[in-house]
C-alpha cells in the first residue's frame, strides 16, 4: 500500500504517544482493564519480597551440599560466571516483563503469544508442585521447633552436647573432661561425641521421618508430621490471600531475622577447632570437575531456583510495581543478596562439619549427606555448643521457618494470581481451595517414603523445569515480543545496559541454556540419579516436565478456536518476519536512487491476521512512493491508499 508522507504535527504527535512513559502507562491501563491492581506499599517492600522469595531453605542446605558434591571451589567459578551472565539477565528480563505488561505470569505469556499460553500455565503449575515438597521442609522445622524447648533436647544424648562443647575448648592433644580424646574410644567404645552424632541421626530418621526401607514401600502417613504439614499450608494460604499487601507485610516482619541468627552461628563456628579445615574443604577447588557439563547445569539451576527465575514468581511480583520502576538495580540487589547468603550459610555449615569431623574422627566426606539432612543433623549439634541451647535452637528453626514461609508464599502466588485473573475474582476466594488441593495431593511427602520422593523432586525440578522455562521466556521475548520493544519501555536508568541485556536475551542465554539442557539430558540417561529404580526416575521426569504437556494442549485449543488461521506466537512472528524480508528486498531493488523516503505500515489483510501485539518496527518498511520515483509524474492518491492512510494515522 502506498501512503502519503506524515506531516510534522503528526510526527510530533506520534513521538509523544510513543515515548517510553506513555507506552508504559498505556500498557498498564490496558493490562488492568481499568481495574485497580494490587501494589506494593513501597519499592523497599518489593525488594524485601523478592529477596524473601530468593533466600530460602535451599540456601542453608542445598547450596553447601551441591558446592561440595561438584568439586568445592571448582563449583564457585561456574557459579559466579552464571550469576553475572545468566541469573542477573534473567531476573532483569522477568522484572521488565512484569512491570511492562502489568500482568500475572500466565496473562503475560498469553498477551505476548496467545497460542503459547500453555507455557505460562506449565510454569505456574510446576512451581506450585514444587511448593508441595517445599512445605514438607517447613513441617520438619516445626517438629524441631516444638522439641527445641525440652531439656534435654531429644536429638542429643544426656551430656553429649556439653561434652562436645568442653572438648572444643581444650587444646589439641589434651584430654577432655570426660577423659576421652576426640575421635578415640575407650575399650573399643564410642565417645560422647560419637554418641551425640548417633543421637542426632537417630532422631532425624526414627522420630521425624520414620523412614521406610525404600521408595517402593510407602508405609502410610507419619501422623505428627502430617499435622504440621497441614499447619504450614494454612499459614502459606493466609499469606497469599491478600496479594501484594499480605506478602509485603509478611516479608517486612520475617526477612531481617535470618541474617542476624546466621551471623551468630557463623561467629561461633569460626572459633571451633577444625572449622578452618571444613571451610577450606568447601572452597578448595577440584579443577578436574570444571570440564563436566553437569557442574555448569548444577550452577545455573541452583541460581535460577535460588533467585526464583523461571518459576513465574518474579514476573508476578514485578507486576505489582509501577511501570516506571527501575529494574536493573533491583535485579542486581536480589541476585547478589541470594548468592551472598548462600556463601555465608555454606561457610557456617562447613565450619561446624569441620569441627564435628575433628572431634569425632569421622571423615568429613561421610558427614556430608544429600538432602535436607545436612541442615537437620549439623545444626542440632551446633546448638549444643552455644550458651542456652534451647534459645538458640528455637531461634535457628524460627529462622528456617522465616526463610521457608516467604519462599513458599512466592511459590504458590503465581498460580493464585493466574487463576484470579482468568476467573475475574479475588485471591481470598481462590487461595483456600487451591491450597487445600495442594495439601491433599502432597501427602506423599509426609509418608514414611516421603524423604525419597523429596530427594527425587528436588533433583529434577530445579535441574530441568527452571532451565526449560527460562529458555522459553528468552525465545518468546526475542521472537514474539521484541527485545528492543521491551527495553525501550524501561526507565532511563536502565537504558545504559540495554545493549547488554538484549545480547543476553537474544543470543547468550538461548544458546547456553540449550547446550546445558542437552548435555544434562544425555548425562541423566547414561548415569541414573541416586540409585533409584527406573520407575521412580520416570516419575521424577514426569513430575518435572509433565506440566509442559499443557503447552501443546493450549496450542491446539487456540488453533481450533480460531479455525486454524495463522495466529500469533513465535511461529507467526517468524513467518511475518520472513514475509517482511521479501517486501524489503523488493523495495531495495525497485530503484537505485532514493531522494526521499517515508516509513509506512504494511496493512494487507494477510498481515492483519497476526493476532498478538508484535513489535511495531517488525511491520515497518522503507519504500518509495510512486510520486517520489525519479522522473515519475505526480499522481493522485488512489482510493485503496486512503484506507491505508487512515490505518497508519490510527
Amino acid at each position: 500500500s502506498l501512503v502519503r508522507k506524515p506531516t510534522m504535527p503528526e510526527l510530533a504527535r506520534d513521538e509523544q504517544q510513543n515515548s517510553a512513559p506513555a507506552r508504559a502507562s498505556a500498557h498498564a491501563a490496558e493490562a488492568t482493564d481499568g481495574k485497580p491492581r494490587s501494589r506494593w506499599s513501597s519499592h523497599t517492600t518489593f525488594l524485601l519480597a523478592s529477596i524473601g522469595s530468593a533466600i530460602g531453605f535451599g540456601n542453608v542446605w542445598r547450596f553447601p551440599m551441591m558446592a561440595y558434591s561438584y568439586g568445592g571451589g571448582a563449583f564457585m567459578l561456574p557459579y559466579l560466571i552464571a550469576l553475572f551472565f545468566a541469573a542477573i539477565p534473567m531476573v532483569v528480563l522477568e522484572f521488565a516483563l512484569g512491570q511492562r505488561l502489568q500482568r500475572g505470569h500466565v496473562a503475560l505469556v498469553a498477551h505476548i503469544a496467545p497460542r503459547w499460553e500453555g507455557l505460562g500455565w506449565a510454569t505456574v503449575v510446576g512451581t506450585f508442585l514444587s511448593a508441595q515438597y517445599y512445605q514438607t521442609l517447613l513441617a520438619y522445622c516445626l517438629v524441631y521447633l516444638v522439641n527445641a524447648f525440652r531439656d534435654p533436647q531429644p536429638w542429643a544424648v544426656e551430656e553429649a552436647a556439653r561434652s562436645l562443647s568442653e572438648s572444643s575448648s581444650s587444646l589439641d592433644g589434651a584430654e577432655a573432661s570426660s577423659g576421652l580424646q576426640p575421635g578415640s574410644g575407650e575399650a573399643g567404645g564410642e565417645t560422647e561425641a560419637d554418641a551425640a552424632l548417633a543421637a542426632v541421626r537417630s532422631f532425624w530418621r526414627e522420630e521425624v521421618l520414620q523412614v521406610s526401607s525404600g521408595v517402593d514401600e510407602t508405609g502410610g502417613l507419619v501422623g505428627p508430621l502430617c499435622g504440621w504439614y497441614a499447619l504450614v499450608w494454612a499459614v502459606v494460604c493466609l499469606g497469599a490471600c491478600d496479594g501484594a499487601s499480605s506478602i509485603g507485610a509478611l516479608n517486612k516482619l520475617l526477612m531481617p531475622m535470618p541474617f542476624a541468627v546466621l551471623a551468630a552461628f557463623f561467629a561461633r563456628a569460626v572459633t571451633l577447632p577444625g572449622a578452618g579445615a571444613g571451610i577450606r574443604t568447601l572452597f578448595s577447588p577440584d579443577f578436574a570437575a570444571i570440564w563436566s557439563p553437569s557442574i555448569w547445569v548444577a550452577a545455573v539451576s541452583q541460581l535460577f531456583f535460588g533467585v526464583s527465575a523461571g518459576l513465574g514468581t518474579l514476573t508476578t511480583y514485578a507486576s505489582f510495581s509501577p511501570p516506571s520502576t527501575p529494574v536493573g538495580r533491583s535485579a542486581i540487589i536480589v541476585s547478589l543478596s541470594n548468592s551472598a547468603f548462600s556463601l555465608f550459610a555454606g561457610g557456617t555449615v562447613f565450619g561446624f562439619l569441620g569441627f564435628i569431623s575433628h572431634t569425632t574422627g569421622e571423615p568429613l566426606e561421610s558427614l556430608v549427606q544429600s538432602g535436607p539432612a545436612l541442615a537437620f543433623q549439623v545444626f542440632p549439634i551446633a546448638m549444643g555448643l552455644m550458651p542456652l541451647p534451647q534459645l538458640w535452637a528455637a531461634l535457628f528453626f524460627l529462622m528456617l521457618l522465616n526463610l521457608g514461609i516467604s519462599s513458599a508464599v512466592s511459590m504458590t502466588s503465581p498460580l493464585t494470581t493466574a487463576l484470579c485473573e482468568r476467573l475475574g475474582t479475588t485471591a481470598r476466594r481462590v487461595a483456600p481451595p487451591l491450597h487445600l488441593l495442594g495439601f491433599v495431593s502432597g501427602l506423599i511427602y509426609v509418608s514414611r517414603a516421603g524423604t525419597y520422593w523429596l530427594t527425587l523432586s528436588d533433583h529434577f525440578v530445579p535441574m530441568f523445569l527452571t532451565i526449560v522455562v527460562g529458555l522459553s521466556q528468552c525465545l518468546l521475548v526475542s521472537l514474539a515480543y521484541g527485545a528492543r520493544r521491551l527495553l525501550e519501555s524501561l526507565p532511563p536508568e536502565d537504558q545504559r545496559l540495554a545493549p547488554w541485556w538484549a545480547f543476553c536475551w537474544q543470543w547468550l542465554l538461548p544458546a547456553t541454556l540449550s547446550l546445558l539442557l542437552l548435555a544434562q539430558v544425555i548425562h541423566e540417561g547414561s548415569s541414573p540419579f541416586g540409585g533409584f529404580p527406573g520407575w521412580a526416575l520416570a516419575v521424577g521426569w514426569v513430575y518435572s516436565l509433565g506440566p509442559l504437556l499443557l503447552v501443546p494442549l493450549f496450542y491446539c485449543a487456540h488453533a481450533r478456536a480460531h479455525g486454524g488461521r495463522r495466529g500469533g506466537g513465535v511461529m507467526g512472528a517468524v513467518r511475518a518476519g520472513l514475509e517482511l524480508g521479501a517486501v524489503r528486498a523488493r523495495a531495495r531493488t525497485s530503484s537505485s536512487a532514493v531522494p526521499e523516503v517515508s516509513r509506512v505500515a504494511l496493512a494487507s489483510n494477510e498481515m492483519s491476521r497476526v493476532a498478538p501485539p508484535v513489535d511495531e518496527d517488525l511491520f515497518s518498511v522503507v519504500v518509495l512512493t510512486e510520486s517520489e520515483r525519479p522522473g515519475a509524474a505526480p499522481q493522485s492518491e488512489p482510493d485503496h491508499a486512503k484506507g491505508s492512510n487512515e490505518m497508519a494515522d490510527g
